[in-house]
């Protein structure tokens, strides 16, 4: 059950994802308090498993990843803020312990499941009546993509 180490992003996400829903606003210390958790957890299984490239390979894909989120955000601005790319930070540091494999699945189904997050949201707008109206949360895209890709590599 190696995919458990994914836990502290997936529930870090979980929290953030509702946090964007209903406020907008992606809290910087939960990003935090996630990033570190999550580290901790990928450096005590890497030490476990006698293979400490785990963690650097997990750091070094959330960073990655958190770079092409920082660059689609600059190419459109408005389309992505940056507790976008936070939330791609805490959650690649997740799936970047199960692979390349996990890391490039994570990003087909960041496209897959936004496109489809973004038509669903515009069509029923729970909040079209409030400030937020027309602007989709982007955040439980990123969240749930990246829960099905370790879902997808812990069966394979």
């Amino acid at each position: 059950m190696w995919y458990m180490i994914c836990l502290p992003s997936l529930l870090c996400g979980l929290a953030v994802s509702v946090e964007d829903i209903h406020e907008r606003r992606i809290p910087r210390a939960w990003i935090a308090m996630g990033c570190t958790a999550q580290i901790m957890v990928n450096i005590i299984y890497a030490l476990s498993v006698n293979s400490l490239f785990l963690a650097l390979q997990s750091l070094l894909f959330a960073a990655l990843a958190a770079v092409l989120q920082c660059a689609l955000a600059l190419i459109k601005p408005g389309a992505l803020g940056f507790g976008d790319v936070t939330v791609t930070l805490v959650m690649g540091l997740g799936v970047g312990m199960a692979g390349l494999y996990a890391m490039v699945l994570w990003w087909l189904l960041i496209a897959v499941i936004g496109l489809l997050w973004i038509a669903l949201w515009t069509r029923f707008d729970p909040q079209r009546h409030t400030r937020y109206a027309g602007r989709t949360p982007f955040a439980p895209a990123i969240v749930s993509a990246g829960a099905i890709s370790v879902m997808v590599c812990a069966l394979l």
